[in-house]
């Protein structure tokens, strides 16, 4: 009640509404009040707007999700890399799977990178401006793989 009678803030003193606004300004505070506790309870659902495949694990994601390509090219960056932090350049990777297109197997990378078992660096560009990276495994899935193999 007292914001409707003066309001002492540093440096300015005794901020006083007009008389005419008091009622507006008690009942818009208590309106925003009861919007706020509404909002803190019940959440609007935003979280339906998140695909289903970023609801399922990294291992179900590897199982489900990935083709044997896929497959292959993480298995061998994660016999390569884990415990290696600094990852595998993509010039490695293209010359390993080599009988692939570089094309392939980049979109093949990025693929593992969106579905979140990769992380990558930019290092260099090519002469035509193309950005080149260095793969490793994702913090998360590098953490996945330790539990499991400890568990074995």
């Amino acid at each position: 009640m007292a914001v409707t009678t003066s309001f002492d803030l540093p440096g300015l003193k005794g901020i006083v509404p007009y008389a005419d606004y008091r009622l507006a300004s008690l009942v818009l505070g208590v309106i925003f009040v009861l919007l706020a506790t509404l909002l803190y309870y019940l959440p609007p659902q935003a979280t339906k707007a998140i695909p289903d495949v970023f609801r399922m694990t990294l291992f179900e994601r590897r199982d489900k999700l990935l083709s044997i390509t896929q497959k292959e090219i993480l298995n061998f960056i994660e016999e390569k890399t884990t415990n290696n932090i600094r990852g595998l350049q993509q010039d490695a990777l293209e010359q390993k799977f080599s009988r692939r297109n570089p094309s392939e197997t980049f979109y093949r990378l990025e693929q593992l990178y969106l579905l979140g078992f990769l992380e990558k660096t930019e290092v260099t560009n090519t002469p035509e401006g193309i950005p080149r990276y260095i793969y490793r495994l994702s913090s998360d899935y590098q953490q996945l793989i330790g539990r499991r193999s400890k568990a074995k």
